[in-house]
Parts: C-alpha cells; sequence; structure tokens
C-alpha cells in the first residue's frame, strides 16, 4: 500500500507541473486572457475536468507552487522550535525560498514575473492567498500569545511578517528584473529582518 500510494503521489506531482509548466509557457506567449484552461490541459495531455481537480481557479495555474510555498511558511511557524521567535523562522523560510527561486531559470522567473505584473486576475488572486495566508499566521500568532480577539498585534504583526516573507521574490527598489544576484537578495532580505528583528525579538517566544 505505501509503494502504491507513493506512486499515486508522483503521478500527480508529475500531473501538476505538467500543467504549470503549460500554462506558464502559453500564458507568456499569448496572454492570461487570450489562453482558455482547456488549452493548457489540451498541452498538458489532460482533460479540462483533470485540470480544474488541481487547480480550481484559472489563476491557480499560475499560483499554484505560490500556495505550497505559503502553506510551507505556515507549517514552519507552527513547528519551530521552543524558544524560537516568530521572526526568526519566518526568516529562515524566506531565505530558504530565495535560493530555491534562484534555482529556476531567469527566463522563467522573468516569465511569472511579468505575468503576475500584466495581470489583474493573477495578482488579485495573488493578494487574496496573501491576506489568507497572514490571517492564519495571525491565528497561530493569537494562540501563541493566548491573545484575546480583540487584540489587533497579532494581525499587525503578521502583516509585517507577510511582507518580510515576500521578500523571497524581488526586493523593492532594485532595478526591473531583480537583483543580478542571490548573493544581493540575501543581502536585502536580511537588512529588512534585521530592522525588523529589533523591535520583534521577543515577539512571539515558542511556550510562552
Amino acid at each position: 500500500m505505501p509503494r502504491r500510494t507513493g506512486l499515486r503521489d508522483k503521478k500527480r506531482r508529475q500531473t501538476r507541473d505538467a500543467l504549470s509548466e503549460a500554462a506558464l509557457r502559453l500564458f507568456a506567449e499569448r496572454g492570461f486572457d487570450a489562453v482558455t484552461v482547456a488549452e493548457v490541459a489540451a498541452e498538458a495531455d489532460v482533460s479540462a475536468k483533470t485540470a480544474f481537480n488541481y487547480f480550481p481557479k484559472k489563476e491557480d495555474l499560475v499560483l499554484g507552487r505560490r500556495q505550497e510555498i505559503e502553506l510551507d511558511l505556515l507549517l514552519t511557524v507552527q513547528q519551530r522550535p521552543q524558544g524560537e521567535a516568530v521572526i526568526t523562522a519566518v526568516r529562515r523560510h524566506t531565505l530558504k525560498v530565495a535560493v530555491h527561486l534562484y534555482q529556476v531559470p531567469a527566463e522563467r522567473r522573468r516569465d511569472l514575473r511579468k505575468l503576475i505584473e500584466s495581470s489583474p486576475a493573477v495578482h488579485a488572486r495573488l493578494r487574496q492567498v496573501s491576506l489568507t495566508t497572514e490571517q492564519a499566521l495571525a491565528n497561530l500568532l493569537r494562540e501563541d500569545r493566548h491573545a484575546t480577539p480583540h487584540d489587533p498585534t497579532p494581525m499587525v504583526v503578521a502583516g509585517a511578517l507577510g511582507l518580510l516573507a515576500r521578500l523571497a521574490y524581488g526586493v523593492p527598489g532594485w532595478p526591473a528584473g531583480g537583483p543580478e544576484s542571490l548573493e544581493q537578495t540575501v543581502e536585502g532580505i536580511n537588512a529588512a529582518f534585521d530592522t525588523f528583528e529589533a523591535g520583534f525579538s521577543n515577539f512571539a517566544l515558542k511556550g510562552r
């Protein structure tokens, strides 16, 4: 049974990746609005129904992996070691994501960034995903602090941490196309975290 389950999971991942690759390729060539989900499915050699099973919204064909990263951020915070400040866990995750993204070909990163910036629908969906993550993060912090429902602090801190985490995708202020190296991105991320960490270092220590 474990072997069969493993093969099934591998197949699902391959199908999901094929849909994502096909979508980005077609959207980059023709634009997000000009391509249908059925065309993406055909390019990936699956049915439109299968595509919607994996990606309920067309925009998720672009942002599916981003949603996985957001979920991993929440797990990183939830499973951080006893006594570790939440900002430390978020910094660790952000740097890990930055390293992973620089393993993706530069052309693909540029296509994805251009697609998000040029499509209002994709941009709006991304904002929705980010807000959902920040709300879930706020709930985790509220639980850690045993905060009351009326305490705005967890939501405020979650918003700041969400902004810091998004630096993995690009540091504001860099020229078009982003930093030229991973080292520059890491430098920008650490500079921002250092600034915030001075005020947040004792916030939400695990176990308190």
